[in-house]
């Protein structure tokens, strides 16, 4: 029997992106294969579930709470791509979209499951905020393979960021389709008038390649809601 790893499922608001305010029911997977500097996540919890048993949990909430959105988020989701497919291929109703949080590095496993995704939600690494390498060219497939998808990109900022990082990472966005909307978010920890002046600097360096960049913080974690 098909199982995943899942830390857990929930209902509350969204509060990063663009969708943020929205209602969505979180399936929350389990693991990662990247430790970024600013992470939060718990990775030490889950439980196993079967495909009927995430069903039946993810329809309860959703109906509870009347959700719009069902969002695949983590650690990684398509880490675990093999049970999602065949999760959404008995779950999904055209009353809900289906919301992928990846973190754009996982192009194969993105393409089992691309046709059940509603919207991609990817997060750019950029190595001075996450302590990573660059990941310049995994992002950069991976956002060729969501042409066809609702998706916007997610850059997460914080003081040791580079401008030279913001221009590159606009650039390749702008390669691919300049109207993907980026959105810069600063981290949360760092978060100050001085933060979001520095943002503001980034967002019109952004701005000279790409259409739309927004500044949006956690809102979550502003207004006090998991």
């Amino acid at each position: 029997m098909l199982t995943a790893k899942i830390s857990e499922v929930f209902f509350s608001i969204q509060g990063e992106g663009l969708y943020a305010g929205t209602g969505h029911v979180f399936i929350r997977f389990f693991g990662c294969n990247i430790k970024c500097r600013y992470c939060d996540t718990n990775r030490n919890k889950f439980k196993k579930y079967s495909i009927v048993e995430l069903i039946e949990k993810t329809k309860r909430l959703a109906e509870k709470h009347n959700a719009k959105y069902i969002s695949l988020t983590g650690g990684e989701p398509l880490l675990q791509a093999d049970f999602i497919k065949e999760f959404l291929s008995k779950f999904k109703t055209n009353k809900l979209k289906i919301y992928l949080e990846t973190n754009g590095l996982f192009k194969a496993e993105f393409l089992k499951i691309k046709k059940q995704i509603d919207i991609v939600a990817m997060d750019f690494k950029i190595p001075s905020a996450t302590g990573l390498k660059g990941l310049w060219a995994e992002h950069q497939d991976f956002l060729k393979a969501c042409k066809t998808k609702k998706v916007f990109v997610k850059a997460i900022i914080g003081s040791k960021i580079k401008t030279a990082e913001i221009k590159k990472a606009a650039k390749l966005i702008y390669g691919i389709n300049k109207n993907i909307v980026l959105v810069l978010q600063p981290i949360d920890q760092e978060l100050s008038p001085a933060m979001i002046k520095r943002a503001m600097l980034y967002q019109k360096i952004a701005l000279d390649d790409l259409i739309d960049v927004r500044i949006i913080p956690q809102i979550h974690k502003l207004i006090g809601v998991d």
